[in-house]
């Protein structure tokens, strides 16, 4: 792909030949690392997998397919990627604003510089991007992380950000994230007041911040509100005015005007796209047109907390005027007000695989099928895991991008995996008379030093704030920067579930200090007494007010019941 001539990349086929070859690849070696981890599975005979994929092999797949999360682009890999989101939203709070870049490459003049014959004719530039889409992809790649640093960081003061690739119909690619901004108001706690003063005051703080952070207001449009369509600018596409550069413009002011009409405007909508029907009419699935607003007030919708930005065209997509005018190209900006719509953002864009991926059931009926009598288990692990790459369809840009390695998501922390059960990393080397297994984080914690800086420090802060060393009684060096712990093994946190004693044990194992298990009960019978106990006690973290919801909405059932 990085050949000097461009010959691979350029190659109509040979990218689709390359990468299909690849992830076939990796998805035979994953599972011959299935089969040599899971021995028993490995002595099934051929009548026995056949009986459990055609009743529905549910912890078959389970099995395999969690081996599938090192597959990139797969759906259980996303999967694992939600899992990391929700940690690092546990661990830093609630994000301040949603956002997206779409890409404009047929019209950036920097990537038409690099590939276009004539970068000053649309057609030239077009062809080039068909012609390059290694290049283009390459492109949008730096051109992303170093805005993320330039502006997101360097301009809005980000402490922490997530974000993740996807490609359009059309082959671009796009990025959803979301960032954490230092000078953001807590919204959690303005609005957990019962005084109705304070709510007042709250509102103002966060209504402002939002109007200096994102704006629904059509500069093009008369100071007086009045949306006539004759006095909305149209857009600028003969020259298109994302083929300017930033440096060059003389009046930014208009520049932002042609921007918005050309880039921000949802002025189509069609069932291909937007148009979905409910409640017996289509309706666009982005709510356009949306309804005007003199101020930015904030509201509740199905019970959550809402901020309606001031907007004087009901057509116009959020933004934020500098990452527009920078940007260049189409995007989007939305204000976080509730801890709920993050989870359902990262339900709806963290886990998205590509369009296409067949169905489980499907699946299992494909590969019944495809198996022959002398089919062995490895080859039905395989043929499994081959299954879960290879049902959709790929795009040129996204093919190369995998191509090139490139990541598909972005974070800006590391992530450590905190194992909770016991378990322990077996060692490379063996030598007699000496353990084969390598001392875990916990094994570590319990024998932290017993002094004030580590008595009354928790397993999580430990873990995040503290490099662990290869041998008990080491030096314990600070990480540069905390990172996100994503303890395992994942229990459901239903307190009438019957994993709620385990998961209660889990969650009194990070957030109360001990030194031996048996501490965290306090003189309760059961663990999940104990967490209950614990949730009633002062400084307790945000991340476990869904767990006292859930207990409250439990407790009060019982009562009812009784």
């Amino acid at each position: 792909m990085r050949y000097e001539d461009g010959r691979f990349a350029k190659h109509p086929r040979f990218r689709y030949f390359a990468l299909n070859t690849e992830m076939r690849w990796r998805a035979l070696q994953t599972g011959k690392i299935y089969i040599n981890q899971h021995p028993k599975d490995a002595r099934l005979s051929l009548e026995d997998l056949k009986e459990m994929i055609s009743s529905g092999g549910k912890e078959l797949s389970k099995r395999v397919l969690h081996y599938a999360t090192s597959l990139r682009g797969t759906k259980q890999f996303w999967f694992k990627q939600r899992s990391r989101l929700i940690s690092m939203i546990d661990c830093l709070g609630m994000p301040t604003v949603f956002f997206t870049h779409s890409a404009a490459d047929n019209q950036w003049p920097e990537l038409a510089r690099l590939i276009a014959e004539n970068p000053d004719e649309s057609s030239s530039r077009s062809s080039a991007v068909n012609n390059n889409p290694a290049i283009a992809d390459w492109f949008f790649y730096e051109r992303i992380s170093k805005f993320m640093k330039t502006f997101y960081v360097d301009v809005l003061g980000a402490t922490d950000y997530w974000f993740r690739f996807e490609w359009q119909h059309r082959g671009s690619p796009h990025v959803h994230g979301v960032a954490w901004l230092h000078n953001a108001p807590d919204i959690e706690k303005l609005l957990s007041s019962d005084d109705s003063a304070e709510l007042l005051d709250a509102a103002e703080r966060i209504t402002a911040y939002v109007d200096d952070l994102v704006s629904t207001m059509n500069p093009g449009i008369p100071a007086d509100g009045n949306n006539i369509i004759n006095s909305i600018p149209l857009p600028k596409i003969k020259p298109h005015v994302c083929n300017q550069q930033y440096q060059g413009i003389n009046n930014l002011e208009m520049d932002l005007v042609d921007l918005v009409a050309t880039c921000q405007r949802h002025t189509r909508c069609s069932t291909s796209y937007c148009l979905k029907r409910k409640r017996g009419k289509q309706e666009c699935r982005f709510g356009y047109p949306k309804p005007l607003q003199q101020v930015t007030t904030i509201t509740t919708q199905e019970g959550e907390p809402v901020v309606l930005t001031s907007r004087n065209d009901n057509l116009l997509n959020a933004y934020n005027p500098v990452q527009l005018s920078a940007w260049r190209a189409n995007v989007d900006m939305q204000y976080i007000m509730s801890r709920n719509k993050v989870i359902k953002y990262v339900a709806k864009y963290a886990t998205k695989s590509e369009p296409r991926s067949k169905g489980l059931q499907e699946l299992y009926s494909t590969i019944m099928k495809s198996i022959k009598e002398d089919a062995t288990p490895l080859k039905v692990v395989q043929k499994l895991l081959t299954s879960t790459i290879g049902e959709r369809d790929f795009s040129a840009q996204e093919t190369c991008h995998l191509l090139l390695m490139l990541p598909l998501f972005r974070a800006s922390r590391d992530f450590v995996v905190l194992s909770l059960d016991g378990s322990r990393q077996v060692t490379e080397t063996f030598e007699e008379d000496k353990s084969v297994t390598v001392d875990s984080q916990l094994d570590h914690y319990c024998a932290r030093p017993d002094v004030p800086e580590f008595r009354e420090v928790s397993l999580l802060k430990f873990v995040q704030k503290y490099r662990i060393p290869k041998k008990i009684g080491s030096a314990l060096v600070p990480r540069n920067k905390d990172v996100i712990v994503i303890p395992r093994p994942y229990c459901s946190p239903d307190p009438q579930g019957p994993q709620y004693e385990q998961y209660s044990k889990q969650k009194l194992m990070l957030h109360k200090p001990f030194v031996q298990l048996d501490e965290l009960l306090g003189g309760c019978d059961t663990y999940a007494a104990a967490y209950a106990t614990f949730l009633q006690s002062r400084n307790v973290p945000k991340s476990l007010a869904g767990d006292i919801h859930r207990l409250e909405m439990a407790q009060a059932e019982d009562q009812q019941t009784a």
